[in-house]
């Protein structure tokens, strides 16, 4: 049987351990390892400590581990922080019994059981089962197990469901932009009515000081005006009586 097998270790140095002991003997009575990981919950994530690929003939195993690669990246991504953090809180006690561990899916079993600080092996694996407990029997561990298969269904939805996020992210933070931009926009059109309204006001105010003072100046010269005339037909009414005086 073709399984993914999940083992969630108490001591994180036995953990490393058995990680070692398995890359150096990767097949055993009744199993065969085709690729492990070893992955630790760190922060709000699960990230990749060590990798191996039972088929790499090579010393770099940087390509190795294509499926458990994925697997560990859908939980250390988006969608593994939200599993982590609803089935961790909300549900992670209801996996404390077989029925629900195999009721349930391979990411929420690890993300709901995997808890901060703690290590684990996720490896595929075929063998006769329990077969691949042997090598873990003298450590305090936690074993999960889930069909091969239904762990790549599992991780094709995981990815679907990770891009609707991102895209629903994306449209959300285009809406939050758009409203800023917006906001800003009016912002920029009030600070540009404002600064004309200004300006009128300044135009109005030196306008209304221009003809005060004209008016004023129109004023003061009909005065002397006036008074230039007065002077005139006094100084004429003086005469003519002078004149007539003299008769």
């Amino acid at each position: 049987m073709e399984n993914v097998v999940t083992v969630i270790f108490d001591v994180e140095s036995e953990a490393y351990q058995a990680f070692t002991e398995l890359r150096q003997a990767p097949f055993g009575e009744g199993y065969v390892v085709a690729e492990a990981a070893l992955i630790k919950h760190e922060g709000s994530g699960v990230v990749i400590a060590d990798l191996f690929d039972a088929a790499d003939v090579t010393t770099d195993d940087t390509a190795a581990g294509m499926m458990i690669g994925s697997i560990v990246g859908i939980l250390g991504g988006p969608l593994g922080v939200l599993l982590g953090a609803n089935a961790g809180a909300l549900t992670g006690l209801a996996f404390d019994t077989a029925d629900a561990v195999d009721s349930a899916s391979m990411l929420e079993v690890t993300a709901a059981k995997l808890y901060e600080g703690e290590t684990a092996i996720v490896a595929l694996v075929e063998e006769d089962e329990p077969a691949f407990d042997a090598p873990f029997a003298k450590f305090e561990t936690t074993i999960v197990r889930h069909f091969a298969a239904d762990v790549l269904d599992e991780v094709d939805l995981a990815r679907q469901v990770e891009a609707d996020l991102v895209r629903q992210a994306r449209g959300q933070l285009h809406a939050e932009r758009k409203a800023e931009l917006k906001a800003a926009h009016e912002e920029r059109v009030a600070a540009v009515q404002a600064r004309f309204a200004e300006l009128k006001a300044d135009v109005d105010k030196r306008t209304d000081a221009v003809l005060a003072e004209a008016k004023a100046q129109a004023e003061a010269v009909e005065a002397e005006n006036k008074q230039i005339v007065d002077d005139i037909k006094a100084e004429a009414e003086a005469k003519i009586a002078e004149y007539g005086g003299n008769r």
